[in-house]
């Protein structure tokens, strides 16, 4: 009953798990989407004012580059200083009269664990999932210990006065006893055996 008992804790433990990582990991994708939307309407609207150069309000997510058919180029602000050009997805978007080219930041697992940092909620959860798992692995420990100590059974002590009777008679009947101290002695050893 505790095996299954500790079972269902560590399957409730895997689904807090993850739906807290789900949650958490859907609130970051759709702050993520929505910085760089906002960076493509506004890049979209300054180019229409006939800005060369836009700076945009989220500028670590997003680099773009828009190229008319006239082969004029317009760009946004950080475009010369992208950092690492690896931690970018490079998209072409064919347009009519021209074509954008945007560079959009890949999910990337630090920036996940500064947004759920930077969130109490998601934080609260991250260190609930933590305590919970550590107290279930203390509780399936301490539940699945396997005691340290052997205690002897009525039945093994049985035995064993048998095997002392039979140690007593081995002067009276020499052949019968010894045959009757080995049965009790592999009876004894094979109990043993079956307990661990």
């Amino acid at each position: 009953m505790k095996r299954v008992f500790i079972f269902f804790l560590w399957i409730f433990l895997l689904a807090f798990v993850l739906s807290s990582l789900y949650i958490s990991m859907t609130d970051y994708l759709y702050t993520r989407d929505t910085k760089i939307l906002r960076n493509v309407v506004h890049f979209l609207e300054k180019t229409k004012e006939g800005e060369d150069k836009v700076r945009l309000p989220h500028p670590d997510m997003s680099i773009f580059i828009y190229s008319d058919r006239q082969g004029n180029k317009l760009v946004s602000d950080n475009v010369r200083n992208p950092g690492d050009r690896g931690a970018y997805l490079n998209v072409k978007v064919p347009l009519e009269d021209g074509n954008l080219y945007a560079y959009l930041k890949k999910v990337d697992p630090i920036d996940y664990l500064i947004f759920v940092s930077q969130n109490p909620f998601y934080t609260g959860l991250l260190v609930a999932s933590l305590l919970l798992y550590i107290t279930i692995f203390y509780f399936t420990l301490r539940e699945l210990q396997v005691p340290q100590r052997v205690t002897l059974t009525e039945d093994l002590i049985n035995r064993l006065k048998a095997l002392r009777l039979t140690l007593a008679t081995l002067r009276v009947i020499p052949e019968e006893s010894v045959d009757e101290l080995k049965r009790i002695v592999d009876s004894i050893i094979f109990r043993q055996k079956v307990k661990r």
